[in-house]
């Protein structure tokens, strides 16, 4: 008598290879990325406009060797 070592059963089926889940994160990664850059440009662009720099009133003196 022979033993079909295959006793698993039928097969489900195979769910796709980017899942609901898989696309709904995607989703708001990608809302919060937008987001992010949505803020970086606006504050870069139309609240002065200049890169924050340490301004010096006074000259440094130089370091010693």
């Amino acid at each position: 008598m022979t033993v079909d070592s295959n006793t698993t059963g039928p097969e489900e089926p195979k769910s796709p290879a980017f899942g609901i889940g898989n696309f709904l994160f995607a989703i708001v990664l990608a809302f919060l990325v937008f987001l992010l850059v949505a803020a970086m440009v606006r504050h870069r662009f139309f609240r002065g406009g200049h890169p924050h720099r340490i301004t010096m009133s006074q000259p440094q003196a130089p370091i010693p060797t």
